[in-house]
């Protein structure tokens, strides 16, 4: 759910979570609140999970008596799942002038994330960004995933989400277009687009930056109200209708082809048998299931990682379960390799709301051996590797007073702090400027909730610290501090515009952990049509995939070149599947 976590905060709300109950999470003790999160998530996981691991989170496939089927119809497409990906195929399809139902096993459709990485289109020439280079973009998406994604899937989007994006937006009403990411969002505006980091600082250039976040990103305000609206899009043309609390279960094939699917209505119990020309499976990801994470992300289980998920079922279940990719090769589609947890890092005690302290910021760095062990100037993916590497998977960041200067001299992207503003200055009812704001009164509270540490001297400081090899950890500041005065890392290469010496009481330290999963990416292999290939990587009839079950797009880690490439890729293909799955190309 960019997984970015924009419109993570409205999910909860949707979920019956208030921002009022979460108080101040982020300000929480580093991993309190993503413990008890976790917790949750298990017990809802491990509910009805078989207790396997490896190959066996497949399962066998579910046998469906004719005897409790309670009904049967026709129809041109199902869609499976209406999330990011489904409520755009379910539109798509149904605009080609297919018969089109979708089958949603919770209360109601879904939204999760808000940001999109859009390039090209009249949103980006509206905000300056039409020149980026399109190849540039495409080769460090590659690069990122190890090249073990398709390189035809990143092209497509590249060079034509800016046209479906337009689609997208076409049936938002009441639709507020901020002019700048810093903008005051008007009253009773919830739908609305902000345009992330835009307008650029003026010193910035991401191509001088370790690992550059393209100026992509515009945010929604509210993706569940314009979900709701693609909805109500798909069935004013007469031909779509949604089963909201029915599961899929089955796919029905008549010889290599897929020509329908059993659902269960969790009512009566009993199922509907739905003939079909093509499905569109959009079911999301499946970081919930352990035995799934056993089988394809080993390491998040190893690195004790928390995941949490904000939407469940009608039988109380998360929905991210993975029953899209088990139904698909239980038909015969084979798994892509390298699977890719979302884990961006955004900083010591930030929550599901992507708030940390001080964020990623790139200060100095040093684990409980003391020990700097970075350049800290990266993302937060990346920050997120080297944690789970460090004794304890346990860090502490070191800035000093002088950060509210200094914050503005980091590149905008994933998890950096980049403006020190008091509520009453900050933006009004603009959800973007949350994430790479603070003030000083934040980050005050955050020390007298014992997740940002302060003291007057650094031994003062560093004697807060459990664990920590104080001595060594004086050495490393020492030592920091000369690396700064010198102006160059001959340790670590970190940028020496960002080289500031702790010098400035008082001083503050931040405990850095594994951060929270938002999903497991990794899919049924695929291609940039939506297809889905058998283990001899041959297309499946019938078959279509597109979000988090869409295999091949993203692998070994989540990049973050593109914020809000999750949701963006999920919204796009869910349109190029429903259109295909509608036509039958």
């Amino acid at each position: 759910m960019e997984l970015s976590r924009r419109n993570f905060l409205a999910g909860l709300a949707a979920a019956g979570i208030g921002t009022a109950g979460m108080g101040l999470m982020a300000c929480s003790p580093s991993g309190s609140s993503a413990d008890s999160s976790q917790k949750q998530s298990d017990t809802k996981a491990d509910a009805d999970t078989p207790s396997t691991s490896g190959a066996d989170w497949l399962g066998a496939e579910p046998e469906i008596d004719d005897a409790n089927v309670e009904s049967e119809e026709e129809c041109d497409v199902v869609v499976v799942g209406l999330g990011n990906a489904g409520v755009m195929a379910y539109r798509s399809a149904a605009e080609q002038g297919a018969n089109v139902v979708a089958i949603e096993k919770a209360e109601s459709y879904t939204a999760t994330g808000g940001a999109f990485a859009l390039i090209g289109g009249s949103m980006s020439e509206r905000w300056n960004r039409a020149d980026l280079d399109k190849e540039e973009v495409i080769n460090r998406h590659m690069s990122e995933c190890g090249y073990y994604v398709k390189r035809s899937i990143i092209r497509r989007y590249v060079y034509e989400v800016g046209d479906v994006f337009d689609w997208i937006i076409e049936p938002l009403s009441d639709l507020y277009i901020a002019d700048t990411a810093r903008d005051d969002i008007p009253d009773g505006h919830e739908n609305n687009l902000i345009p992330d980091s835009y307008p650029l600082p003026d010193w910035y250039d991401y191509h001088d930056e370790t690992c550059p976040t393209f100026p992509t990103s515009v945010g929604f305000g509210s993706l569940q109200i314009a979900h709701g609206e693609q909805i109500a899009a798909a069935e004013a043309t007469g031909n779509a209708k949604a089963y909201y609390g029915h599961f899929a279960e089955k796919l029905i094939k008549d010889g290599g082809a897929i020509a329908g699917i059993y659902v269960r209505n969790a009512e009566s119990g009993k199922y509907k048998k739905i003939a079909c020309k093509s499905v569109v499976l959009a079911t999301g990801d499946y970081s919930s299931d352990k035995t799934m994470l056993e089988a394809f992300a080993p390491e998040t289980i190893k690195n004790e990682v928390p995941a949490m998920w904000i939407h469940t079922d009608v039988e109380g279940n998360n929905t991210n379960r993975g029953d899209g990719h088990r139904m698909g090769t239980w038909a015969g589609a084979a798994m892509q390799e390298h699977h890719a947890p979302m884990i961006h890092h955004m900083g010591g005690g930030a929550d599901i709301s992507g708030v940390g302290v001080m964020g990623i910021n790139g200060y100095l760095n040093l684990n409980l051996d003391g020990q700097r062990f970075m350049n800290e100037d990266v993302p937060g993916q990346q920050v997120e590797n080297q944690i789970e590497m460090q004794p304890q998977r346990t860090t502490y960041q070191f800035f000093d007073s002088a950060w509210p200067e200094q914050c503005g001299q980091f590149p905008p992207g994933h998890g950096n702090v980049n403006y020190c503003q008091s509520a009453d200055e900050a933006p009004k009812n603009n959800p973007g400027a949350t994430y790479n704001t603070r003030s000083l009164e934040f980050i005050e509270e955050c020390v007298a909730q014992g997740s940002c540490l302060k003291a007057d001297s650094i031994d003062e400081l560093l004697a807060q610290i459990d664990g920590m090899n104080v001595e060594a950890a004086k050495a490393s500041i020492d030592h920091y501090n000369e690396i700064c005065a010198a102006g160059i890392d001959t340790d670590f290469g970190k940028d020496s515009r960002r080289l500031w010496a702790l010098e400035n009481p008082p001083y503050y330290a931040c405990a850095f952990k594994p951060a929270i999963m938002l999903v497991c990416v990794g899919g049924l292999e695929s291609d940039e049509e939506c297809h889905v290939y058998d283990s001899e990587r041959n297309i499946i009839p019938g078959l279509y995939v597109a979000g988090n079950v869409q295999g091949n797009r993203f692998a070994v880690n989540y990049p973050i070149s593109l914020k809000g490439l999750s949701v963006g890729m999920a919204q796009f293909y869910g349109y190029v599947a429903g259109k295909n799955a509608a036509t039958g190309k």
